[in-house]
């Protein structure tokens, strides 16, 4: 068996018809590079799909429990952070709520609402830095790592429900803000 790289120039022999006809690859890089809002966004589809396999009982809840949690927190990490412009390399989701809080009053004079920092950092809580969802702990912590929270239970509807709310609000906060922003360079 000829084995080709996992990584490779695109070729003939990947060419498709359309998104749904094969084969199957993912093209990435280069001029077909993501902004952080179409990568946030596939992080959410990707979220909503595994919980919409644990509705249909494809998977059990507790089979993907982490992935679902960090790529639903990513989702919105990554949307924060396209919203308000940062470069930052930092996860701390409690310190993107207060980016987010600073950026919306100083350069729009709005204010957050309280429910949308309360959530974010409901999350941030649990999943401080990004780690715990990924590894099960806080690996950022200097001094020790911390584990999530015993026996922490989340029901899969609400989180859903509350993620997708969440996301859809810092969404249109984001275009707003986009949108005022290059009406000012006009």
């Amino acid at each position: 068996m000829t084995r080709q790289p996992l990584f490779r120039d695109s070729g003939e022999g990947d060419q498709r018809e359309d998104a749904y006809s094969g084969p199957f690859g993912f093209l990435i890089g280069g001029i077909t590079g993501f902004e952080r809002h179409e990568l946030a966004e596939q992080y959410l589809t990707a979220a909503n799909l595994l919980v919409e396999s644990i509705r249909k009982q494809q998977v059990a809840d507790y089979e993907i429990a982490y992935p679902v949690l960090f790529l639903y927190r990513h989702a919105l990490e990554v949307l924060i952070k396209f919203l308000i412009g940062s470069e930052s390399n930092h996860h701390r989701l409690d310190a993107l709520a207060d980016d987010l809080v600073r950026f919306a009053r100083d350069k729009h004079g709005e204010r957050v609402p309280s429910w949308i920092v309360g959530r974010l950092r409901e999350i941030a809580r649990i999943d401080p830095t990004s780690e715990a969802f990924r590894y099960g702990e806080d690996r950022y912590e200097p001094k020790a790592r911390r584990p999530v929270p015993h026996e922490t239970y989340v029901r899969v509807a609400e989180l859903n429900g509350v993620i997708n709310e969440l996301y859809a609000a810092l969404k249109r906060a984001a275009d707003v803000a986009h949108k005022r922003s290059s009406n000012i360079g006009q």
